[in-house]
């Protein structure tokens, strides 16, 4: 009685277009809950979790609006800034990191530097009242998914690889889908410092192209533990 009680209960559901929410719930499973059936198909079965990040806003192409409309083309093109100047954990933690307000105030505390941007204005009042920048986050994995920014960085796996060229961004938007049959082909088809180079924009050197491509494993427990 109860097995057919639960298959019924799952067929009303499957009718209904997918599973009721619960009287409470967290955003990761209302997130599987609202993109169960809608992500789209990748490579290898393992494309079932891709559709978290369209839950975010739509996936590859997200581009929310964030609180101070920080120029990467003019800190990373321009002044050379380094990735782990503002992402300073990238490749030390699972987490990269996102720059604190003295770190941006380090140089914006000269009142000599755009002493009429609207943008450092905003970033001066944050810095007045003690508050965190309530950065808008754009890339995203379910919790259940751990991405070590340490092991890819340390690998030599360039930032661009998977964010796309954020240097040349206005603003930034997801550059992959992120979903796990795009991580597993990497994994698979192994990465090699040459297309990095290219996807960072640069030329690869000689030594670049002599590169193995550097293969890891692909074990459930590599990212689900």
């Amino acid at each position: 009685m109860l097995a057919a009680s639960i298959i019924t209960t799952a067929s009303a559901r499957a009718r209904q277009g997918g599973t009721p929410a619960p009287a409470q719930e967290t955003l990761t499973q209302k997130a599987n809950r609202e993109a169960a059936g809608k992500a789209p198909r990748g490579p290898f079965a393992y494309s079932g979790a891709s559709g978290y990040t369209n839950y975010l806003g739509g996936g590859v192409g997200r581009s929310p609006v964030q609180p101070i409309q920080f120029p990467h083309p003019v800190h990373v093109n321009t002044l050379k800034l380094d990735c782990v100047y503002c992402h300073f954990s990238a490749f030390k933690s699972p987490d990269p990191g996102l720059p604190a307000v003295s770190t941006c105030m380090g140089c914006h505390q000269n009142p000599m530097i755009l002493p009429k941007s609207a943008e450092i204005a905003k970033l001066r009042d944050y810095d007045t009242k003690k508050q965190p920048i309530p950065w808008v986050r754009v890339h995203k994995v379910p919790e259940y998914v751990h991405f070590p920014h340490m092991r890819h960085v340390s690998a030599g796996v360039t930032c661009q690889s998977c964010h796309g060229q954020v240097n040349n961004m206005p603003q930034v938007f997801q550059y992959a889908s992120l979903n796990m049959g795009w991580c597993v082909g990497c994994h698979v088809k192994g990465y090699a410092p040459a297309e990095g180079l290219l996807a960072a924009g640069y030329t690869p050197d000689s030594a670049a192209l002599a590169a193995p491509r550097k293969r890891a494993t692909y074990d459930c427990s590599n990212c689900h533990y």
